[in-house]
């Protein structure tokens, strides 16, 4: 009868333990998860300018949808193709070709103030286009800047 009672006790301990150890483990677990870094390398020059540009495209539409004029002064254009990107390999033709049209978007959306709806989404959709085929990671991101019309004057 002791022999059981001390093999049930030392069961008993036995799972305890390995049960403490599990629960220590997914503790671990959790902290580490919770510590993700936003950048774990150093963001490029051009990562930068992206991102501040769609800071101010962000402000930009805040201020269409209110039906406030936009210009050039408070939204210098930014020469994202001239700065050193993520990936090198993204320079070629087509990809300066892209930057091309986003600068003539940029053009007719402060010049033009009439239309600035309508040159608003054609900027956000150059810029669609060409993260469709560079760079896809922003497209959810980009797509939230396009103007809702129901809100719009």
């Amino acid at each position: 009868m002791i022999k059981q009672i001390s093999f049930i006790t030392i069961s008993l301990l036995i799972l305890i333990n390995s049960c403490n150890q599990q629960e220590s483990n997914s503790n671990t677990d959790t902290n580490t998860e919770q510590k993700t870094i936003k950048d774990p390398n150093n963001p490029k020059p051009m990562a930068l300018m992206m991102r501040k540009l769609a800071s101010n495209c962000d402000s930009m539409k805040s201020k269409i949808n209110k039906g406030e004029i936009v210009d050039s002064f408070s939204y210098p254009i930014m020469p994202f193709w001239s700065a050193e990107p993520t990936d090198s390999s993204v320079l070629e033709p087509l990809f300066f070709d892209n930057a091309k049209q986003f600068q003539l978007a940029y053009q007719r959306l402060m010049q033009n103030k009439s239309s600035q709806k309508e040159n608003y989404t054609t900027l956000i959709n150059a810029c669609i286009h060409c993260h469709t085929s560079y760079c896809s990671g922003p497209l959810k991101k980009i797509r939230k800047l396009t103007l809702d019309y129901n809100a719009t004057k």
